[in-house]
């Protein structure tokens, strides 16, 4: 992202060295944005751009690990964060203390800069998702996090990856398709089968694992022909 954005530029070598230096700052609140202006680059600490470098703008599809229901035509599978559940997440108000709706830090209607400010909130996306006060803006969602690591990108494209297989299985089941449920149940063994290494980095929690193998196993046991 960062090199499309920098394609061109004379600061492109300085950019990139700035990422790498900021991706290890564990809290960045503490590279204070506010006021940064690309027309002072490079004597600032990074060009506005290192910011889409360190946050993926766009807010994480959570509708996986949301809890199963009955109601409404959208259901979550109920699967644990694991891994997700201590991404870094910013936002203007995490707990809906201040009058208005929270902004990501890229929200246009927030500010012109872009970055994270000191005066933003810092929550894990687990402690966002328990914020019953958290307001989010229509247009930004509300927030935006840091960008993922690559078991983080691996564990989310897998966890909705089982989610929609979630809904082919039901679909299967309530059709009693066995030709169906049998092409989904090879499906399925590849969640089934997953390594200690990739289980452990996906899914630190004991009780995080026995309920994935247990959403799996119940899926199995639901389509047509597994008897």
């Amino acid at each position: 992202m960062l090199v499309r954005l920098c394609e061109g530029r004379r600061d492109a070598d300085h950019a990139l060295r700035s990422l790498a230096l900021a991706r290890g700052v564990a809290d960045l609140r503490q590279l204070e944005a506010v006021g940064y202006d690309d027309r002072d680059f490079p004597r600032r600490p990074f060009a506005s751009a290192v910011w889409h470098g360190l946050l993926a703008m766009e807010q994480l599809d959570l509708e996986p690990f949301e809890p199963v229901t009955d109601t409404g035509w959208r259901s979550g599978s109920g699967l644990p964060l694991g891994i997700l559940a201590g991404v870094q997440a910013y936002t203007s108000d995490a707990d809906g203390r201040y009058q208005g709706r929270a902004h990501s830090p890229d929200c246009k209607h927030r500010r012109p800069e872009r970055g994270v400010s000191r005066d933003d909130d810092l929550v894990t996306i687990k402690e966002l998702l328990g914020n019953k006060g958290f307001d989010p803006c229509s247009k930004c969602g509300g927030y935006t996090v840091r960008r993922l690591s690559q078991d983080q990108v691996a564990y989310y494209r897998a966890a909705h990856r089982l989610h929609s297989l979630t809904h082919q299985a039901h679909s299967a089941a309530a059709r009693n398709n066995s030709t169906g449920g049998a092409e989904l149940a090879a499906k399925l063994q590849e969640f089934t089968d997953l390594d200690r290494e990739t289980a452990h980095a996906w899914l630190p929690l004991r009780k995080e694992a026995r309920r994935w193998e247990q959403t799996v196993n119940a899926l199995l046991s639901e389509l047509p022909g597994s008897a």
